[in-house]
This record gives structure tokens, C-alpha cells and sequence, in this order.
């Protein structure tokens, strides 16, 4: 007797549930295998699988059996050629397999033996299957083609919707179950009350469950606002599908998927790292700076692009820089001309420091007074513990501040003062004192370095500026218009007036009140 196995297929969900076209192709196959006086080995049943293709898990898993009983499986039987393969490449390609491995195919409807004239009438009904699904899904394009410029939903129904019938013309309509759900789910994105992954979280206690790259898309779907875009069409929907959600709620949603991370930028001039622009490797190129993350904490360096051993601690390099200052402001040569004109602007300076400084000192009296008045309505009752402590530690961020400035209105060298000054003053005190840069002299491991590294000529005997790179406008690298000019011995004038500059830069009179 020989031994034969049966392929059944079911085309749609609705009919494998059904169970009327599965009962009835079950019950063919047995009859016809004992017609046949076959031993019916094993029934393989595809549910709800287009034969289109033949990546059909079913047919798959019965290939696989097939192989591994090579030799002892003779018949392959199935109702009809379009429940095996709808493309007659696909029918062919199939057969060709199971014929390799022994078995033969033999269709209920469609009797036709290995005869030339049988061979060509299997060809005929395979590419009659492939015609008539051919057909079929010509009609079924132009239905729904015809159904989308009507504004009817001809695929299943998303999220939120319910597939019904109209008039016999298939359509969607929210559903009432989830559509206020989904809806609900669209505003608290937009709105910001909830992540993208808190709503699918809050989506799930409702009741719907919804896969990360399913609620991504049920997001970018058009349709809740009523909206359909198909076939090349952009329709409108007509009433019952109606939107869930308005296109500005639509579109704000969508925003919460969107990065914030704003595109990276590089800083030229930064206050963490004032000497850069300044300092010069040994090569002769501008350093950069930059942090490095260690095990417990950031640390802060100065680099060489180009040499890969320039490799310095920024406050080693601030230090010496400092000093450097120091010794360069000690060693500057002045005319009595310069005298006389420093003498006026150090006057000034002076006059606008006691007005500023006695202006500061009446602003920390008034803010511990402040204080003190907020602590005693705190012990009074009148202030509560949390607020009262909010200020105190506000007033005393406040005092700390004006305190330092106080320090900082009281020296008078000139590193005390580079150190105390903002970014855009300490770019014009290292132009005028280094309007070429000061040299880091580099040797061996950087890192640990106790010897002098940062060495620098005065303004008055380097006849150019720095060649920094052109920075942006507005970049405090970039020198105002009376900076642009080259120092001489011979040009006292010219550094009479860039340090009447930087005197404007670091302190004005009338802001002293």
C-alpha cells in the first residue's frame, strides 16, 4: 500500500473558523484516499494563508517532513492546484522539490497523469489558477482604489476603529470601546504629560496591549485625523470614519518621539578654558582644551592636535601663566609719557573702585540684614520651615557673590585681576600682553611637569598680533577695531590706548552709581 499525505488550505481567517470549507476538504481527501486504497499518513491544514507565496508555515513544516521521510512517502494530495500554489512558477518549483525526494502530486478536482498531454494539461490548470488570482486581485485593487476616493478605510481597522458595513460598502468607524482611549493617548503626548513609553504603559492598563513598533506607527497614522493616503491618492474621510484626534494634536504628538539633543557644537571661546587662542605648542600651533573623564571626576587639560604627548593639566598651566603675568607686568617698560597717561587711568580706576567697593559692602549689609529678618519670622511662626530655608540659602548665595566681588575690587595686581575677570576682558589682557601667544615648552610626560612651561614676550617688542584663527563675529578672540594695531617701542600712544580699552572693558564709573 502506498503511503500518502494530504496539503488542505484555507485562504481566510473567516473561513478557517468557519470550518465549513476545512470540514469539506477533509472529508474529499479521505474519501479519495480510500478510493485510492492509500495509507493516509498525515493531513497538514494551512489557516488563514494566502497561497501567493510559498512562505506559508504550513507548507513549510510539510516540506521539512517530506525530507526527512524521503522514501516513504509516495503521494502528495490536495483538493485543487489553487489550494497547493496560486503561481504556476511557485506550483512547478514545488513539485520539482517533492519529485526530487520520491512523491508525486495528485489533485482531486483536476485529473490529469505524466503523459505529455497530461504534463501540458497540469500546466494549463496552473496557469489557469495564476489567471484567475491574477484577476481576482485586479478587482480587489480597483474596489479599494474606488473605495479610497470615496473616503471609505478598505484594510483592517486600526486601533481605536471597527471595521462595519455601510450600504453593503465596507468601511470604518471609531470604535466606542478604545477610541477615546487612543485619543486620550494622542493628547498626553502632545501635551507632555506622558513619554512615549509611559502612554504604550498607560495604553496596556486599559485593556490594549500594543507592540513598541506598532504604537510608533499607530502615532504616525494618518487615518486619526481622518486622513487616507493610497494608490497615489490623499483623500478625506467620509462619515462614519471620522478623525479621533485634531492635526495640531496629530502633529504635537508625533513631537514627543522626536530628539531633543540638540546638534553638537564647538565652542571657540569658553570660559573653562580662557587661555585657549593663546597658548601655542612648541610646533607653533594654538592649543585646544577640553575634559577628560576619569574615575571619580572630570579633568580639565590643555592639548596639541598635532603632537600627541601635549598633554597638560590646566591648572598646572593657569599657575605658571599667572606667573608669567605677574613677571611680564613687573618687567614692562614705561615712558614718562606712559606714566603720566597710566597715572590718570589708574586714578580713575582707583575713584570708581572705592565708589563700586562702598556700593557692594551696602548691598551684603542690607542682604544679612534681609536674613537675619527672615530667620526671626521663622522662629516667630511666620514663615514656614521650607520657605524660610529657601531664602536663607538664597540670601546667602547672594552675600557669597558680593563678597567676592569685594575681593575682587581690592587687588590691585594684575593676575588677581585676569583671575577676577570675565572671559572678554581676559581675551583682551592676554592680547595685549601676548598679541602672538605664549609658548608652552614641552618634554617629556606632560602630565606631571614641575619646571616652568609657559613663556611669553611682551606686546612691545612682537611687531604682529597672534595668528589665532579667524573666529566668528562677536567672538571675544576677535580684537575691537583699536586693537588692530602693532605695538612699537616707539608707539607708546597705541598702548596708552589699549589699556584705556581694557580699563572700559572691566569697569565703566557710571555703573559705580
Amino acid at each position: 500500500m502506498q503511503r500518502a499525505i494530504a496539503y488542505i488550505r484555507v485562504s481566510t481567517d473567516r473561513q478557517a473558523k468557519d470550518g465549513t470549507s476545512l470540514v469539506t476538504q477533509r472529508k474529499r481527501v479521505l474519501e479519495y484516499a480510500t478510493v485510492k486504497a492509500y495509507e493516509l499518513v498525515r493531513q497538514f491544514v494551512e489557516e488563514g494563508e494566502s497561497a501567493k507565496t510559498d512562505d506559508r508555515p504550513v507548507l513549510q513544516e510539510m516540506l521539512q517532513f517530506c525530507k526527512k521521510q524521503k522514501g516513504r512517502i509516495d503521494v502528495l494530495i490536495f483538493p485543487k492546484i489553487d489550494r497547493f500554489a496560486r503561481y504556476a512558477a511557485d506550483y512547478h518549483f514545488l513539485k520539482g522539490y517533492l519529485r526530487d525526494l520520491g512523491i508525486r502530486v495528485e489533485s482531486i478536482d483536476e485529473r490529469f497523469d505524466d503523459s505529455p498531454a497530461g504534463r501540458f494539461l497540469e500546466s494549463l490548470l496552473a496557469a489557469t489558477a495564476q489567471f484567475d488570482n491574477d484577476v481576482r486581485s485586479e478587482r480587489a485593487f480597483n474596489g479599494m482604489k474606488e473605495a479610497v476616493s470615496q473616503g471609505r478605510w478598505a484594510w483592517g481597522a486600526p486601533r481605536g476603529y471597527r471595521n462595519v458595513r455601510i450600504g453593503n460598502k465596507s468601511t470604518i468607524e471609531p470604535d466606542p470601546q478604545t477610541s477615546h482611549l487612543v485619543a486620550k493617548v494622542f493628547e498626553m503626548l502632545a501635551s507632555g504629560e506622558a513619554r512615549p513609553k509611559d502612554a504604550r504603559a498607560w495604553l496596556a492598563t486599559q485593556g490594549v496591549r500594543i507592540s513598541r513598533s506598532q504604537f510608533y506607527r499607530m502615532i504616525w497614522n494618518k487615518a486619526y485625523i481622518g486622513v487616507i493616503e493610497a494608490f497615489g491618492i490623499t483623500q478625506h474621510s467620509a462619515p462614519p470614519f471620522i478623525a479621533l484626534v485634531s492635526e495640531a494634536i496629530f502633529l504635537k504628538a508625533q513631537g514627543a518621539f522626536r530628539s531633543s539633543r540638540a546638534p553638537r557644537t564647538y565652542q571657540r571661546d569658553h570660559p573653562e578654558f580662557p587661555l585657549r587662542g593663546t597658548l601655542r605648542c612648541t610646533c607653533g600651533r594654538f592649543l585646544t582644551a577640553s575634559w577628560t573623564k576619569g574615575r571619580t571626576r572630570r579633568y580639565a587639560y590643555y592639548r596639541c592636535k598635532d603632537c600627541p604627548r601635549v598633554n597638560l593639566e590646566r591648572s598646572l598651566v593657569e599657575s605658571q601663566f599667572l606667573e608669567l603675568l605677574s613677571t611680564t607686568q613687573r618687567q614692562y617698560g614705561l615712558t614718562p609719557q606712559v606714566k603720566e597717561s597710566l597715572s590718570r587711568v589708574w586714578e580713575n580706576d582707583c575713584s570708581f573702585r572705592i565708589k563700586r567697593r562702598s556700593k557692594v559692602e551696602a548691598e551684603v549689609r542690607s542682604l544679612t540684614e534681609l536674613q537675619r529678618a527672615v530667620a526671626i519670622k521663622n522662629a516667630q511662626g511666620v514663615l514656614p520651615d521650607t520657605l524660610a530655608k529657601e531664602q536663607i540659602e538664597e540670601l546667602e548665595q547672594k552675600i557669597l557673590e558680593k563678597r567676592t566681588l569685594l575681593s575682587g575690587l581690592a587687588s590691585d595686581n594684575l593676575p588677581n585681576f585676569w583671575q577676577d575677570s570675565d572671559l572678554v576682558v581676559k581675551k583682551h589682557v592676554q592680547r595685549f600682553f601676548f598679541p602672538s601667544g605664549a609658548t608652552v615648552e614641552t618634554e617629556g610626560d606632560n602630565r606631571t611637569a614641575n619646571r616652568r612651561l609657559v613663556t611669553g614676550s611682551q606686546s612691545s617688542t612682537q611687531p604682529h598680533l597672534s595668528r589665532v584663527a579667524r573666529p566668528a563675529h562677536g567672538s571675544p578672540n576677535k580684537m575691537p577695531r583699536e586693537f588692530l594695531f602693532q605695538s612699537t617701542p616707539n608707539g607708546p600712544l597705541e598702548v596708552i590706548q589699549s589699556l584705556i580699552q581694557i580699563h572700559r572693558e572691566f569697569g565703566r564709573p557710571e555703573d559705580a552709581g
